[in-house]
This record gives structure tokens, sequence and C-alpha cells, in this order.
């Protein structure tokens, strides 16, 4: 990862919309179940960026406005999808619904979503040109609270942004870790929430596609407000494009190379919740080996930015810890990537995981009963720390 050699670094990037026709039966994902769309606040998008040095395939990285994904069974290679987590748009899981045990996913409008970000990613590629890096994260406290864990809270907002030679952005990417509801539950609009609004802001006044993802806003991390409507999501995203700025303000960086790697991991189901959901056929089968689920995680390296992707919500105390151990390999940017390749609900310490009770009614256990179970965490983490002792690879 600390190869120094002279890099042709170069960057493009694509956005399109995958906004739903709401004419039709569209369920909101996030909140309860029968949360039908009735109207269009703001449009959903694909964003993608891809950077390459030169040396082998790019890396891909595209943000889809969606509650997540499920795992795309297939090599993918050097290419991240990551949903940016939107409460308030179509049900791409299947958990919410008209009634509670129907599924709430339209297998077209999936499939459609996925014709997308292949076609993005293609598109991103095309536009590979030479391109210079800049980087750097600032605080931003007052838009995000742990309503789990308050004493525990991440509130570093990370940006990289490509520019062509000439100056011109080609690509701004962002990452935060709060939640995507500022809106109120009851809301029946489609809309990204704030960083949709982030994301419009930025392109408006820097130009290029801005690409957001969610950090480590799992056990809660959300947003800091009593006003739950979409004036306040748009202050929201101008506070942090404003900050984007500050996060850039330090001096000129070398690209330096691009590196990836990924790796399979298997976790055991240890929720009931979770089994039920694939026999009722609200959820797309997980792939399985050994009894196991299946599922992914990846690292990759930008100059002296390192994204580590993570298969769900991974809560900040250890989103804390992989950022730590990032710093120690020399990124003096590191960024959790949240609900990457694959959406497996939170992701917990084990050591504070507590089983619920009743999965059906978890109460103060509400994140255990979205969990695949306690081992998720250490899983995921000491698969991302031994990826980033290693160094990625392309």
């Amino acid at each position: 990862m600390n190869d120094t050699a002279a890099v042709e670094f170069r960057a493009g990037a694509d956005a399109r919309v995958i906004t739903p026709d709401v004419s039709q039966p569209v369920y909101l994902a996030g909140f309860d179940s029968n949360r039908r769309a009735l109207a269009i606040h703001d449009d959903l998008f694909i964003r993608t960026i891809a950077v390459t040095d030169g040396r082998g395939e790019p890396f891909v990285l595209t943000a889809v406005d969606s509650i997540g994904l499920p795992r795309v069974k297939k090599n993918k290679g050097s290419r991240v999808v990551a949903a940016t987590h939107t409460h308030h748009g179509p049900d791409t899981i299947g958990l919410w619904g008209p009634e509670e045990h129907l599924t709430g996913r339209d297998t077209e409008y999936v499939q459609r979503v996925r014709d997308a970000i292949a076609a993005s990613q293609a598109a991103a590629i095309h536009q590979l040109a030479p391109a210079r890096l800049a980087a750097g994260s600032t605080p931003v406290a007052s838009l995000v609270e742990n309503f789990r864990d308050p004493e525990i809270v991440d509130d570093e907002f990370s940006v990289l942004r490509v520019t062509s030679h000439d100056g011109k952005t080609i690509a701004t990417v962002m990452s935060y870790p709060c939640h995507p509801e500022v809106v109120a539950p009851e809301n029946t609009d489609i809309t990204a929430d704030y960083a949709g609004h982030l994301c419009r802001e930025v392109e408006a006044r820097d130009g290029g596609v801005a690409v957001f993802v969610s950090g480590a806003l799992g056990g809660m991390l959300s947003p800091r407000t009593e006003i739950h409507t979409h004036a306040e999501a748009q202050r929201f995203g101008v506070v942090l494009a404003t900050a984007v700025s500050t996060a850039l303000a330090g001096p000129p960086i070398e690209a330096g190379p691009v590196t990836f790697a990924r790796r399979e991991i298997t976790i055991p189901i240890q929720n009931p919740n979770y089994v039920l959901a694939e026999q009722m056929a609200l959820v797309e089968p997980a792939e399985r080996r050994g009894g196991q689920l299946l599922t992914e995680v990846s690292l990759a390296q930008v100059g002296p930015v390192m994204f580590a992707a993570v298969p769900g919500e991974l809560l900040p105390k250890l989103g804390l810890r992989l950022k730590t151990e990032m710093r120690l390999r020399g990124a003096s940017v590191p960024v959790i990537v949240g609900l990457a390749d694959d959406e497996l609900g939170y992701i917990l310490p084990e050591e504070d995981f507590v089983f619920p009770a009743d999965y059906r009614d978890p109460g103060k256990q509400y994140e255990e009963s979205m969990s695949v179970g306690p081992r998720t965490g250490p899983i995921v983490v000491d698969a991302l720390m031994s990826l980033i002792s290693e160094g990625s690879h392309v």
C-alpha cells in the first residue's frame, strides 16, 4: 500500500436517476410497513466514481439512494456498491410491504437498479481522464447523536475530490455516519433525505458528480434535530456541503497508488427473524456456505484515503476501531463505507450484544433483533483488520 512509484492517476464519474413511478404501488422502506409513496419530493440517484493508477483494473465506487441492496452473487472485480440508506425510497429488501407477511420488494425495480448500476460503472470507467486528488476530513458535531450509546459518537465528515488538470471537478466523494432519516416516519414522499440535498448542493457549488456513502451509522447514529421536515433535511445537506471546503483545506497531496482487495466471510445465523423472513419469501434468499451466511468485505486505497467497505450498519464503536487501525497503517483519511455489497442489518460489538428475550418485541435490543447475530461484528472487523495489515492489492 505504501508504493511511492509514479502513477498515472485518472478518474471518471457518472450519475443517473432511479426514481420509481409512484403511479404504481411503491412501498417505502425503513420505518413502518404499508407506507406507500404518494409523491416525489426529489429524485433518487445512482452516483459512481472510478479511479485508476494505470496499473490494473479501476476501483469503482457506486452509491445508490436505497435502504440497502442484497449481495450480488457473482465476481464484481474492484467494484463496490453502497446504499446511502435513505428511509424514504423503495423497499429493496422486502421487509416493509403492505402487510407484515407480504414483501414490499419489487423485483423488476431492483433489477432496473442493478442494470443502472452496471451502466453507471461502465460509463464512469469510459470517462477516465487524467486527474488530481485532494482529500481530508473535519468534525461536524452539530448534526448527529447516538440514541443507543450517547457517549460513543463518530462525527467525522470525510471528503475525497478528484479534479481534471484544468481544475474542473470530476467527482466529490463524501462519507458521514448519520442515518438519512431527518424527514418524519409519516412522510409519503420519495426523497434521498439529507444525503440527496448534500449531493445536489455540492454539485451546484463545485460541479462534477457528488457521491455520498454512509459511515458507521449503526446503533443508532441519527440526526440531532427535533424538526423532521424536508426543509430541515435540506439544512443538514447545506451544513455538510459547507464543510467540504474545510475538509479539503489542507496542502496538495500526491494521488499515490490505487489498490483493492476483497474477502468473502461466513457468519452463523442466530436470528430467528432472519430465517423466517426467508421462509416467508419476504427477502431474497442469502447465499450459504457450510450452513452459514456468505457475504464479503473489501478494502481500497486511493493515495492517502482508505475505504473499508462493510456489508451492513456498523456500530461506531467498531467503526472507530477500524479507523484507528487504518491511520496506524498510513491512511490520513480513513473512510468506512457502510451498507456495501450487502445489507445484513446492524453489526454490533460482540461484547455489547444482548439476545432479545422476544425477537418480535425486542425493546432496548432493537439493534440485536435486526442483526444476523453476535458473531457478525468480530468476523467483519477481523477480516478487515487482516486486509489492512496485509495491504490491499488489485
